[in-house]
């Protein structure tokens, strides 16, 4: 039953139990086809009320008719065209309880056919199964009757796909044929078939066999199964994910499977028979699973070759070899490694082993061919020999045009001779390990497996006994869209009147297609003025002139392809700098510069020699003080002018008491001459004393300030000269410096004893 059935006959129950505890029905439904209606028929839906009220009817809870009181008590409505299971009932406006009926549309049953019967062997029961064509809908009822069986008959309910079935016993184990009829109703019809003939013999069924075990060679593998005493049996296998063979055999001692793959997993499963005339099938055994052995592959590999950088230390030239890989049927068995040996002109060799999933090698080498072969845990496929040579390059345009998002065709003009064959090759841009190729010899090559919104370059080689010459193409591309994603900036440089940006590339996922230029923006933040530049595909930079000092850009960068431009990228924001800046950045740098000569100086200053010599140099600029007692000046203005009176304190050697303090003034003379001038604070001695007292302090004076010969003082002379000797850092060996600074002889004065700095102006 029907789920929709169910909902209905619960509500219809509820209606009556609410009707009764109200006393009795408010209304009486009736269809004038019944409940069960043929599908897509018409019929009408009445309603017959027990009181005077205002009538409405319903359609799966929605209101279709409305009538006011009036005196008939009946309310009709027509129902076309009725195709699915459909709820009707009527009720009086304000009364909650309706009454109703379900109405289900289905098909009458079809004459029974396709009879079919089984009796599985060392059963004695029998099982039959047949249709009627289309699923009826609605409830059907199906029986089958035996011949000369005393039971009515074996009854069962149709299923939904329109199948009826039944299984009833053999009474007698001598009987050869049955004889039955078919029966199959339901509300809208009644069909019956029959009688049907059954030769017992031809029903029975062998029980499912069992494969116990699998031995399997290279190319053939054998069937072990159990014990059975039938004549016939039939054997299927495929590889994996491969349509099924199957065939026939008689002998059931040797159940052997021919003309396999090498290294190839196969299922298998049988079936069993009486014979060929006699009883039926059997149901397949479970599937058992075993993979053959390995062989050595017999199919040389497709290889082929670019060109790439060469080390810049290397006189060879370099290659990339690629060769593809071998497919299941051509490998027989797993690929252990690939085999590569070059051989040069000059008769040398070398070896190369590459491992899977390895399918390229780089090689640098100089006229020379290179062999690669495939090897196996059985042995090693033919070897294929490919000639390095540089290809020439063709003048002919290729182009293309897109198939469907995961194909292209390319074209190109003939090259030179008639009846070449090409090699078309292409990969992803900046991925060569992806690299694909055919070959061809015509003029037309369709490729395929393509992604969308990939870009791709490649080109056509062909090949000629006179050397290969190449054509390349770039940008294909089977369906692309605009840029996801735009390219960051950023300042390698700014001048107050132009700057030099660079950008980021994007991601390849990112790029959806085949990039062809750039457009770089540029905003014055003072003015909101935009101005862009293009810049063509791969370049990444751009030098921007024409900039305003001290102004303020935000910049960003957008990508094209063919189908649009991308969004922007990251904004940059900078600032020309003032020319005054230019002028502070030459400042600083001519201030560090003497910065760092002071330092310098100051080091070598360091060394004692150096010093004594700046000191030595630089006692010219000091002022010269005169002695008082043997200058001219002194005594030619005590002469002309007047006498110099010191005046001292006297002092008596008797007394052992410190002296009072002298006040010295120094007395500005005439611009000859500078003397010193003391007075006594308590002057009662003679001038005597005084003149002996300065006497003596002058004798003292010239005695501890010159350099006379002899004695203690020539030595200390000559200890200076030995120093100054021993200063080597002025090449010159004749210098003012060496000499000696105080002649000795005579009587010594200032006028002697007098520096003149002109010969040291001189020297320097």
């Amino acid at each position: 039953m029907s789920s929709e059935c169910t909902w209905s006959v619960l509500v219809m129950l509820c209606f009556i139990l609410a009707t009764g505890a109200h006393g009795g029905a408010v209304c009486t439904v009736r269809s004038s086809k019944g409940e069960e209606v043929l599908l897509g028929s018409s019929f009408t839906f009445s309603c017959i009320f027990n009181k005077q009220c205002t009538k409405l009817i319903f359609r799966n809870g929605t209101q279709i008719k409305y009538i006011k009181k009036n005196i008939s008590k009946e309310l009709s409505v027509n129902i076309e065209n009725i195709t699915e299971f459909n709820t009707l009932s009527c009720r009086c406006e304000g009364n909650p309880e309706p009454c109703g009926i379900d109405i289900k549309p289905g098909y009458p049953p079809d004459i029974p056919q396709n009879l079919t019967c089984v009796q599985n062997m060392n059963s004695h029961n029998v099982s039959c199964i047949w249709t009627t064509g289309r699923g009826t809908i609605i409830d059907t009822t199906c029986q089958l009757r035996v011949h000369g069986d005393l039971h009515l008959g074996y009854r069962s309910i149709m299923n939904s796909t329109g199948f009826c079935h039944s299984t009833f016993p053999i009474k007698s184990s001598v009987m050869s044929q049955l004889v039955v009829w078919l029966n199959v109703s339901n509300t809208l019809g009644i069909k019956t078939s029959g009688p049907h003939t059954i030769n017992l013999i031809n029903i029975v069924k062998p029980s499912m066999p069992e494969i116990l075990n699998v031995s399997c060679s290279s190319r053939w593998c054998s069937l072990h199964i159990d014990n059975h005493s039938m004549n016939l049996v039939e054997i299927q296998y495929s590889a994996v994910n491969v349509i099924w063979d199957t065939f026939q055999n008689n002998d059931k001692s040797r159940l052997n499977i021919s003309s396999l793959h090498p290294d190839t997993m196969y299922n298998f499963q049988i079936r069993r028979k009486i014979n060929h005339t006699v009883g039926l099938w059997s149901d397949w055994s479970q599937p058992k699973r075993k993979k053959t052995k390995e062989e050595a592959p017999d199919k040389a590999l497709d290889v082929w070759y670019l060109q790439e950088l060469k080390p810049p230390e290397s006189k060879s030239k370099c290659f990339r070899i690629f060769w593809k890989e071998l497919n299941i049927s051509d490998a027989k068995g797993k690929i252990q490694r690939y085999n590569i040996s070059v051989l040069e002109q000059k008769g040398k060799s070398n070896s190369i082993i590459a491992v899977p999933p390895s399918r390229n090698q780089s090689i640098c080498c100089y006229n020379c061919s290179v062999s690669v072969s495939a090897v196996n845990s059985e042995g090693q496929s033919p070897v294929k020999i490919i000639q390095l040579r540089l290809p020439g390059l063709h003048t002919g345009l290729l182009s293309h045009k897109p198939l469907n998002n995961h194909s292209i065709a390319l074209f190109w003009p003939k090259f030179d001779i008639a009846g070449t064959e090409y090699v078309v090759h292409w990969y992803p841009v900046g991925n060569i390990e992806g690299i694909q190729w055919i070959r061809v010899v015509d003029t037309t090559a369709h490729i395929t497996g393509l992604q969308p919104q990939e870009c791709y370059q490649g080109a056509v080689t062909a090949l000629r006994s006179s050397g290969p010459k190449m054509a390349t193409i770039k940008g294909i591309s089977s369906w692309q869209s605009a840029p996801e994603q735009g390219p960051d900036p950023e300042l390698h440089w700014k001048k107050t009147e132009s700057s030099g940006v660079a950008w980021s590339e994007i991601p390849q996922k990112k790029r959806r297609g085949c990039l062809k230029k750039y457009t770089v923006y540029l905003m014055d933040n003072l003015k909101g003025d935009i101005h862009n530049f293009s810049v063509d595909h791969p370049k990444r930079q751009y030098v921007i002139s024409g900039l305003s000092p001290r102004q303020c850009y935000n910049l960003w960068v957008t990508a094209w392809t063919d189908a649009g431009e991308g969004p922007r990228g990251s904004v940059l924001p900078f600032c020309t700098p003032l020319d005054s800046e230019k002028m502070l950045s030459l400042v600083i740098l001519a201030g560090g510069a003497v910065l760092l000569a002071c330092l310098i100086l100051l080091c070598i200053c360091q060394f004692s020699s150096v010093h004594r010599r700046f000191l030595c140099c630089c006692q010219c600029l000091l002022p010269i003080i005169p002695d008082p007692a043997n200058s001219k000046c002194a005594k030619t203005y005590a002469d002309d002018q007047s006498e110099i009176k010191f005046y001292l304190d006297q002092w008596d050697s008797s007394v052992n008491e410190e002296p009072d303090n002298v006040e010295v003034e120094e007395v500005p003379y005439p611009s000859i001459c500078t003397y010193i001038k003391s007075f006594s604070q308590e002057s009662s001695s003679s001038d005597a004393t005084q003149f002996t007292r300065i006497t003596d302090i002058m004798e003292d004076y010239i005695s501890t300030h010159g350099a006379i010969s002899g004695g203690e003082e020539e030595d200390e002379y000559e200890k200076g000269e030995r120093s100054l000797d021993e200063f080597e850092f002025f090449p010159s060996t004749h210098s003012p410096f060496l000499e000696p600074l105080v002649l000795t002889g005579g009587k010594l004065t200032l006028d002697v004893v007098k520096i003149d700095c002109s010969e040291f102006l001189d020297c320097t």
